[in-house]
């Protein structure tokens, strides 16, 4: 398994918007949050595209809210 972490802006991405976009990517990979990280854990290879798709939800879901 591979395990990567992102350094995460929490002043730009609010704790709120990634919890929820954790627990519906939670089905698919294993993600966490720690420190102002994301950590991707997966058998995947790609797990910065994994990354890329996580952060265009939390994206998504930032502007559904507003």
């Amino acid at each position: 398994m591979l395990k990567k972490s992102f350094k995460i802006d929490n002043d730009i991405y609010s704790i709120d918007l990634i919890n929820k976009a954790i627990i519906d990517f939670i089905d698919f990979v294993k993600i966490s949050y720690l420190n102002s990280e994301i950590i991707i854990e997966s058998n995947d290879d790609d797990i910065n595209e994994i990354f890329n798709e996580f952060m265009n939800y939390v994206v998504w879901l930032y502007n559904e809210a507003n």
